[in-house]
């Protein structure tokens, strides 16, 4: 593979994380056989495009994503990296930002300086994107979870809310592991801090850690599969880490059994609904089709489960790898506010780089 620069694994990871997610949406929670009725008889292979935008649109998978983003900028201008302060606190806050956008309500009236320019400076650019404002697949479980969540009060792997561990906690988690590639037992670390906000079981949590570190080793240069066998080896250490640590290996395994379909590979692995089957499904059509993001992403979706989550994922982890040039040129182009996505994906590698020359990105208009 020639060489990518980590300017283009950074925009690999978020646009392709959205394109994943863009890709799966038509066809999530639909079983094969009705997808490949309503599509071909492979099942699904094109980026569907909306009539009304124009664009590719995504889920809350993407959504969330970048609201991950945003909180990670927002702690780094408030003092994160230097220890001032938490950067749960931050990426916490932007999800009750994110909650607004779907409910048109937060959690308390304490929460209500968040959107007065006055009380809050930091520019919250995310508000500006209308289409971020659609309810398309709202996670139910971290909109539940997030409108409990009182004075700051939210959910820590010392401080467990509830036993929440479905692809809510693990889908948003891959600009951590961009924010932090330079560290992999940090980028797990915060991983696993930021999934327990909303989800309190260890196999929920642990799975956005995973998810994270892997990013962030994937980014830092390491093969697919190499990336893998370092988080394995990494969840040795790591409390309540067992279930994962098979999960993954599980997933490395299948790719390596010539006498099973990867159709039902992945059955075997299960729905995506779970965050550790996500995690496995992401795992396993990274490795199997390394060599081709259109194969792979085709796989993630093409399946009785959470399409959007598994073809997200998957795309986050091949994108983090090819960078954006791995995903095929058309799609990008079709995606919906792909030159936000850019933008933060930008603003987060000159963040890494404690860059004081940030400029100011047009937004899209949906």
């Amino acid at each position: 593979m020639s060489e990518v620069y980590l300017d283009d694994r950074f925009k690999g990871v978020m646009l392709g994380l959205a394109l994943g997610d863009a890709f799966g949406y038509p066809i999530e929670l639909m079983d094969y056989e009705a997808i490949c009725e309503r599509f071909e008889k492979s099942g699904c292979l094109d980026l569907a495009v909306s009539k009304r935008t124009g664009t590719a649109l995504f889920t809350d998978d993407t959504q969330l994503s970048l609201f991950t983003a945003d909180g990670l900028l927002w702690a780094h201008s408030a003092g994160a990296d230097d220890g001032q302060v938490n950067y749960e606190d931050y990426i916490f806050l932007a999800y009750q930002v994110w909650l607004y956008t779907q409910t048109k309500t937060v959690a308390g009236k304490e929460y209500a300086w968040l959107f007065d320019p006055v009380q809050n400076a930091y520019k919250l650019r995310l508000l500006k994107a209308k289409g971020l404002y659609k309810k398309r697949t709202a996670d139910t479980k971290n909109i539940d979870a997030l409108l409990k969540i009182r004075n700051m009060a939210y959910g820590t792997p010392e401080r467990r809310l509830n036993d929440n561990k479905d692809n809510g906690a693990v889908k948003r988690s891959a600009p951590i592991g961009l924010y932090f590639y330079n560290d992999t037992r940090k980028a797990f670390d915060m991983g696993c801090r930021a999934a327990a906000i909303t989800h309190g079981n260890p196999v929920g949590y642990i799975a956005g850690g995973c998810y994270a570190a892997l990013v962030a080793e994937i980014v830092s240069g390491a093969e697919i599969e190499d990336a893998v066998n370092t988080v394995i080896k990494l969840l040795d250490s790591v409390a309540d880490g067992e279930v994962l640590k098979k999960t993954m290996q599980y997933a490395l395994d299948l790719t390596k059994n010539e006498e099973i379909t990867p159709m039902d590979a992945i059955k075997k692995m299960g729905y995506g609904f779970e965050a550790y089957e996500a995690l496995a499904i992401a795992v396993y059509c990274a490795v199997l089709h390394y060599d081709s993001p259109r194969h792979a992403i085709q796989l993630a979706a093409n399946h009785d489960g959470a399409s959007d989550t598994c073809a997200s994922m998957t795309a986050a982890l091949l994108g983090a790898y090819f960078g954006v040039q791995g995903f095929p040129k058309k799609w990008v182009e079709k995606l919906q506010y792909k030159n936000l996505i850019s933008a933060l994906a930008d603003k987060l590698l000159k963040v890494v780089y404690n860059s004081d020359n940030d400029s100011e990105e047009e937004e899209e208009e949906e």
